[in-house]
C-alpha cells in the first residue's frame, strides 16, 4: 500500500473518530472554554458546516455528523477499493 494511501486512510479514520467524539460530547454539554473541546471543534466544525448549511435540522436533531461519517467512510472504501 503506497504511503499516501496509508496516510489518507488513517486520516479518514481519525476524522471519523473525532466526529463521533464530538457527537457524544454534545450530549453532556462540556465547558466550551476547555482547550480539548475547543481543539476538537476547530477540527470538526469546518467539516460539518457545509453539510449543516445544506441539510435541514429535523426536530432539533443535527444529522450532519452522521452524513459526514457516511461520506468519509464511502471515501475510505473508494480509496482502499481502488488498490485491489
Amino acid at each position: 500500500m503506497p504511503i499516501l494511501v496509508f496516510l489518507a486512510d488513517k486520516l479518514i479514520t481519525l476524522l471519523t473518530l473525532l466526529i463521533l467524539i464530538t457527537s457524544l460530547l454534545s450530549w453532556v454539554q462540556p465547558d466550551p472554554r476547555n482547550p480539548f473541546v475547543r481543539a476538537l471543534h476547530a477540527i470538526v466544525d469546518p467539516l460539518l458546516h457545509p453539510i449543516r448549511s445544506i441539510l435541514p435540522t429535523a426536530g432539533g436533531m443535527d444529522f450532519s455528523p452522521m452524513v459526514a461519517m457516511i461520506i468519509l467512510l464511502a471515501l475510505q472504501r473508494l480509496l482502499l477499493g481502488g488498490l485491489t
